[in-house]
């Protein structure tokens, strides 16, 4: 068996849990004083963050306070407590790109079971927000899981970490159960138009494209409220 491990604190009305399932290191907000069950989100860092970046630890406790939902975020592989010199250098190799994903994919769902053994999280209502390496990882990650109802993926599209829109490799049929929003950025330098045009195009049920303004690392208050919305809607 995985060994689990957690250290807990209280602050603000949420317990802010840190723990280490196997290598996975992860940390969990849970309103406080809740018995659940309660709907689990996956927020997920871009690449070069952590769990522990705004990014993610932003709206995790706001969207716990509000919502009263679980909110978890991972450090993916390469990233964070787990950290290397270069974590890009898998993505620019096809293969080794195709083995993070799988990674990252295998660690999303043991560490949903493991919460689920030992938190008041409802397997039935998971949600994913991720942007940028977080949202490519996640199409893999949610799809190969099944169990998700929603998500959203923001900067993201068709690549070496999220597989191709159709054919050998792709993941997108496993989306077919989850409701999935696509975040585009109008001036995106990273991911191209196309790619991401790619990505929503081969969504095989429920789905929904926002675009809005600025470049791929313009993260803003409008990025986190249009996943908010779409996830507040489907969960």
């Amino acid at each position: 068996m995985v060994e689990f491990e957690a250290n807990e604190n209280e602050s603000g009305g949420l317990r802010d849990i840190r723990f280490r399932l196997g290598e996975t290191p992860g940390r969990l907000w849970l309103p406080a004083g809740d018995e659940g069950p309660l709907p689990l989100v996956l927020v997920q860092h871009p690449g070069m963050g952590s769990k522990d970046d705004p990014l993610v630890s932003g709206p995790a406790r706001a969207w716990a306070t509000a919502h009263r939902w679980a909110c978890l975020g991972l450090d993916a592989p390469g990233h964070g407590e787990r950290a290397v010199p270069d974590p890009f250098a898998a993505m620019r190799d096809p293969e080794q790109a195709a083995a993070m994903a799988a990674q990252f994919a295998g660690e999303v769902a043991a560490t949903v079971d493991a919460l689920a053994e030992r938190y008041p999280v409802d397997v039935g209502r998971l949600g994913y927000y991720g942007y940028s390496l977080g949202a490519m990882l996640g199409v893999p990650a949610v799809a190969g899981d099944g169990r998700f109802r929603a998500a959203v993926f923001a900067a993201a599209g068709t690549g070496p970490l999220s597989g191709p829109a159709d054919g050998e490799g792709s993941h997108l049929a496993g989306l077919a159960d989850t409701a999935v929003r696509v975040v585009a950025k109008a001036g995106d330098e990273v991911v191209s138009l196309d790619a991401t045009m790619d990505l929503y195009a081969g969504l095989p049920g429920e789905r929904d494209l926002v675009t809005l303004p600025g470049g791929h690392f313009a993260v803003g208050d409008d990025v986190v409220g249009a996943a908010e919305e779409w996830l507040t809607a489907k969960l």
